[in-house]
């Protein structure tokens, strides 16, 4: 990452409910330790509706643990993108999301390999499944039988 630092910081009651798979994310929970912010506050500083507070917080500890930043759509709302999400999060934390473009891009072009790396699998199974059979054995053990017509 070109301008991230490395922070190791004991976790404080601001940020122990964060654990940073990512430089980037060191540095931003390192700022939310430093600026002295609960989640629920960067929540609303965020403009996320009151009712939804306790899942917008569950994905900004979500984001902030993943190794990649929470772009690679792992945890989405109908409230941010992954990308507005981030933008608002640094905005929050006073943090220059421009300085910060080249490592996010990164992320995202490594993402975008990475699924085009990945082989798509299909399973098939053929089962030898006589289904006239399963019907008549069915039929004589629960002695199913046809109702009578009413004709007559």
């Amino acid at each position: 990452m070109s301008n991230t630092m490395s922070y190791v910081t004991k976790p404080s009651k601001f940020t122990r409910c964060y654990h940073p798979s990512h430089p980037l994310a060191q540095y931003i929970i390192h700022q939310i330790d430093a600026l002295e912010l609960r989640p629920q506050d960067i929540i609303k500083a965020m403009q996320y509706p009151l009712k939804h507070t306790m899942p917008a917080c569950e994905r900004l500890r979500h984001v902030l643990s993943n190794q990649h930043l929470g772009l690679d759509a792992s945890y989405i709302d109908k409230y941010f993108t992954a990308d507005a999400f981030l933008e608002m999060l640094f905005a929050v934390l006073k943090l220059p999301y421009e300085a910060f473009a080249e490592d996010i891009a990164q992320i995202k072009s490594g993402l975008a390999h990475y699924s085009n790396a990945v082989p798509r699998y299909s399973l098939q199974a053929q089962v030898g499944f006589d289904e006239a059979a399963w019907r008549h054995e069915s039929v004589s053990q629960v002695g199913y039988a046809l109702p009578k017509s009413s004709k007559g």
